[in-house]
C-alpha cells in the first residue's frame, strides 16, 4: 500500500463506521447502476461549501475506504456526472500534499472532493438503501438515502444524516 492510500485511509477513516444492517449490500461492481448515481448526485448536492471561491475537486470511492486501500469508481460512472460541470479525478491519481497532508487533485494541487459510495442495498424490486459520504481536508460527512425508482427515475425518498 503506498502511502497516499494510508493517508487517504486515514483521512476518511470518519466515513467508516460500523454496518448495523443485518442484510448485504450489492457486490461493487453493481454499485454503479441507477440507484448509486442517484445516491451520488444527492450528496453532491448536499456538499457543503467549503472554502469559497476556491476551484474543486471530486473523486468517487466504492464500497469501504481502508488500510487495504479503496476501489474507485470507474471512469464511465464518473462521466454520467458530465451535466453538472465539475472536475472528476480518479480517486487512484489523487495525491497526498505536503505540510498538511491533503488529498488533492494532482493537477491543481487543490483539495479535492472524496465522494464515498459506500453501501448500496436494494431492499424490495424498486427501492434502495445507500450509505454515502464525503471528506474535504478534515472535514467529513455521511448520510443514509432511501432511493425509490419510479416512472423510470430513480428519486430520494428519505436522508439521515450519520454522525460518528
Amino acid at each position: 500500500m503506498t502511502r497516499r492510500q494510508a493517508l487517504l485511509a486515514t483521512l476518511c477513516l470518519g466515513l467508516a463506521a460500523c454496518d448495523s444492517s443485518d442484510k448485504a449490500p450489492l457486490p461493487l461492481n453493481l454499485y454503479e447502476c441507477d440507484a448509486g448515481e442517484a445516491a451520488v448526485r444527492h450528496l453532491i448536492s448536499k456538499l457543503p461549501n467549503l472554502n469559497p471561491g476556491v476551484a474543486k475537486s471530486h473523486s468517487i470511492v466504492l464500497g469501504e475506504i481502508n488500510r487495504d486501500g479503496m476501489t474507485p469508481a470507474s471512469d464511465a460512472f464518473t462521466a454520467r456526472f458530465a451535466d453538472l460541470k465539475l472536475k472528476f479525478v480518479n480517486a487512484q491519481n489523487l495525491k497526498d500534499i505536503e505540510p498538511a497532508h491533503t488529498i488533492a487533485d494532482p493537477d491543481t494541487r487543490l483539495a479535492a472532493f472524496v465522494l464515498q459510495l459506500r453501501k448500496l442495498q436494494q431492499t424490495s424490486a424498486t427501492t434502495w438503501e445507500v450509505e454515502v459520504g464525503w471528506s474535504y481536508k478534515k472535514e467529513f460527512g455521511r448520510m443514509k438515502v432511501g432511493l425509490e425508482a419510479k416512472d423510470g427515475k430513480t428519486v430520494v425518498l428519505s436522508e439521515e444524516r450519520i454522525t460518528p
